[in-house]
């Protein structure tokens, strides 16, 4: 491997470069400078490519150096495997979005990679792994502009999450038992009939970084099967009668009672709440690009972006590695955009097993506690994971809301000119609250705890498209700005709540933002939870002539479904629902053939029909409350879905198209036509009515079709077999004992005999 990166250098640039060298002085050994960057090696630094030592030291070294020079500068890991203990990476005292408020305890965070106060800067991984132990933040921009940080695996040794695999179970002696299969790197150790989670020992003190007893405070269940995570009640510790360390990251859990359990398989993601430190910070930052990484494990929170200007976050992997034995790779939320500016792009990632959502932007209410000037105002953080850091600099644009309608006041349009409040960097003032003063008087209206004001400086244009979102309990995307958002080409596989969710919330997280022009084009939503499109601002008064949220399209979108809403739109003005597809999950499982004779003999007729193995959905497909302007039109549904759309406080004359019932069921027939194919019509065939032919000695399958919006759908097919014996097994076990066939109503209401396959669900 080259020693550092080496460029082709033009005449007049290695003149400049030459010359740069000289006003420098020496480069270190693993540091080069061309014209048209500096590399900077982490292992001229010391840093231990082989992952036997840590590297930690050595990487800060590396770009405190990288820090000296001008930009543009690539700091490189060369490919290998570095070892990141949090003892000796950078501290700061850093507060943010979303974790744990002004708590001092923990306050000073430890950040493996910290860039700061620099210019044109790009962390180039090579492909390496970077293993973190303790709690820690992998990576942080503060205050640096055009950056890049690419091309690296990164994982944590003992994360603060226990993934338990209910490996074994049943009922010994009475009494029901479970054996739980733990991964490599959370450590425990039993005693008194309960277990004690021990997170990495650290090699400084002796001691873990991290303890837990039992389920701690927090459990969500995997089921690898169905590919599905759910936030649920932990039974795992409830009646324990012993427990037994098996070895070999085995724990065996004995019960007082003798129901045997019926969770085989599940995974119980037990940790506990603290959100400690981010993953990854970009703060104060501009122009930032994460790329091709491969985030394993994201501890205490997710990638946050915090008044900053233009993030892009592609092609990159939140999952865990398949060989860990784990299923958690994110403590909370993936990514999360807390008050950034310009666009923010999210493209082309997997998104697979975090605690919360996958992406959340928004930005950040302060409610208003008092008036110390005509223009002036008091503003208070209100909720306890969120405070310290600055949320208005003086040039800053403001929009003041009243809290029960979510609408501006009319007239207003201010601009900070002043900001007494927390630095986000140290604790010497008040952490939860300001003192913003305004180019205008504010108007009398504005009362203490009655109105909250939001930075409307700091509301990027968004793009959230390429994407794939699996295993997420909670939402997809959350998103509240009032800037386009394109939310496009996705696939959200098994959300356990709305795919996406459109808020501006002012009584429970304070994420601000009403939307004013969001579209939802081409994407596929696999076995969501319902509603699938949830818009849900949290406006006590709601008026359909005054809006929160205006101008929510959604286009060209295919649903595969169960018995679900697609959309629930409170408080928007123009929202439009065309050229969808909505196809039910059950769809060629929901009718079966059902043949009258399996095993007919050649040159004899018999007949087939066929019944139905599954019920109409009763669920509403749309609900509109103090909305206006919405339309339904140019869409494909399939069989048995209620085309109803409810109305609250809605004018039925604002929801037009001429697919759905206003306020009454309209369920599309499960069944409305029949029809049949057959597989070998020279065996059997079969006509429109469901009469076969039997021809030549054989088999062929007979498989029903009826008509949908969608097109033909096939159902559970029937296998005949021409010539076969009556008497051979397969088909006396088909036609039954003694009749030769199963008793059945036909369909005018006598008894026949009849063979017929089961659906399989």
């Amino acid at each position: 491997m080259q020693p550092f990166l080496r460029r082709p250098v033009l005449a007049l640039g290695a003149v400049a470069a030459l010359a740069a060298t000289a006003l420098l002085g020496p480069l270190p050994t693993g540091v080069a400078r061309a014209a048209t960057e500096t590399v900077v090696e982490v292992t001229a630094f010391g840093a231990d490519p082989t992952g036997r030592h840590d590297s930690a030291a050595a990487v800060t070294a590396a770009v405190r150096h990288a820090r000296t020079i001008e930009g543009p500068v690539r700091i490189v890991f060369p490919h290998g495997t570095y070892q990141i203990y949090p003892e000796q990476a950078e501290v700061r005292e850093l507060y943010v979005s979303n974790t744990v408020g002004a708590d001092q305890s923990y306050k000073d965070k430890r950040i493996g990679i910290l860039l700061e106060d620099m210019d044109d800067v790009t962390v180039d991984g090579d492909g390496s792994h970077l293993q973190f132990h303790g709690l820690m933040t992998t990576f942080a921009a503060i205050r640096s502009h055009h950056v890049a940080v690419k091309d690296f695996s990164f994982d944590y040794t003992a994360p603060k999450v226990v993934d338990a695999t209910v490996s074994e179970s049943g009922v010994t002696d009475g009494h029901a038992y479970r054996v739980l299969k733990i991964p490599a790197g959370s450590g425990f150790s039993v005693g008194d009939r309960q277990v004690t989670w021990l997170g990495e020992t650290s090699p400084a003190t002796g001691r873990p970084y991290w303890s837990g007893v039992n389920g701690m405070q927090y459990t969500q269940i995997h089921d690898p099967a169905a590919k599905r995570t759910w936030r649920g009640s932990n039974p795992l510790f409830d009646d324990v009668a012993a427990m037994t360390d098996l070895g070999d990251r085995r724990l065996r859990i004995d019960y007082g009672t003798g129901a045997a359990p019926d969770d085989r398989g599940l995974v119980y993601q037990m940790r506990q709440t603290t959100r400690d430190t981010p993953s990854a910070l970009l703060w104060e930052s501009k122009d930032v690009t994460v790329e091709g990484l491969k985030a394993r494990y994201l501890h205490g929170f997710g990638f946050v972006g915090q008044l900053s200007e233009d993030v892009t976050i592609k092609g990159n992997e939140f999952r865990t590695d398949p060989a860990s034995g784990r299923t958690t790779a994110g403590f909370a939320d993936f990514v999360q955009m807390s008050g950034v500016k310009g666009q923010v792009n999210i493209t082309g990632n997997v998104f697979d097993g975090a605690h919360d959502d996958a992406i959340n932007i928004h930005g950040t209410y302060l409610e208003v506690t008092g008036r110390p000037a005509p223009n002036a105002l008091s503003l208070e953080y209100m909720h306890n994971e969120t405070a310290g850091f600055p949320q208005f600099h003086p040039g800053d644009t403001v929009e003041i809301v009243d809290k029960r309608t979510m609408l501006p006041v009319p007239g207003v349009t201010a601009r900070a000119v002043s900001v007494d409040g927390p630095s986000g960097q140290d604790h010497d003032k008040s952490l939860t609250s300001m003192v913003v003063t305004f180019d205008q008087n504010v108007p009398d209206s504005v009362t203490p705890r009655d109105f909250v004001v939001e930075n409307t400086a700091y509301t990027p244009s968004v793009e959230i498209s390429g994407n794939t979102f699996r295993d997420i309990p909670t939402r997809g995307v959350l998103v509240t700005t009032r800037k386009p958002v394109v939310i496009e080409d996705n696939v959200f596989d098994g959300m356990s709540m709305a795919s996406v969710f459109i808020s501006s919330d002012a009584y429970q997280w304070y994420e601000s933002g009403p939307v004013t022009d969001v579209l939802i084009r081409r994407n596929t939503f696999d076995r969501p939870a319902s509603p699938v499109i949830f818009v849900e601002p949290t406006n006590q008064a709601v008026d359909p002539a005054h809006p929160v949220h205006r101008n929510i399209r959604v286009e060209d979108n295919t649903f595969r479904t169960g018995d679900v809403r697609l959309l629930d739109a409170k408080s928007v003005g123009g929202i439009t629902f065309t050229s969808n597809r909505a196809a039910r999950l059950d769809r060629n499982t929901a009718f079966a053939a059902e043949a009258e004779n399996v095993c007919p003999a050649p040159g004899t007729t018999t007949s087939v029909r066929t019944v139905t193995t599954a019920s109409p959905y009763s669920t509403s497909l749309f609900s509109y409350r103090g909305s206006s302007g919405a339309v339904i039109s140019g869409n494909d549904f399939d069989n048995g879905l209620n085309l109803r759309a409810d109305l609250d406080a809605t004018d039925p004359d604002q929801v037009t198209g001429d697919e759905v019932v206003n306020g009454a069921d309209h369920v599309l027939p499960l069944l409305p036509t029949t029809g049949y194919t057959s597989s070998n019509a020279a065996v059997a065939a079969v006509d429109p009515t469901g009469r076969v032919t039997a021809g030549s000695a054989g088999t062929a399958v007979i498989t029903p079709v009826t008509h949908s919006q969608l097109g033909d759908t096939t159902g559970v097919p029937v296998e005949l077999t021409v010539g076969a014996d009556p008497a051979s097994p397969a088909c006396a076990k088909a036609l039954g004992p003694d009749t030769g066939g199963t008793a059945a109503r036909s369909p005018d209401g006598t008894d026949s005999t009849r063979a017929h396959a089961s659906a399989k669900q």
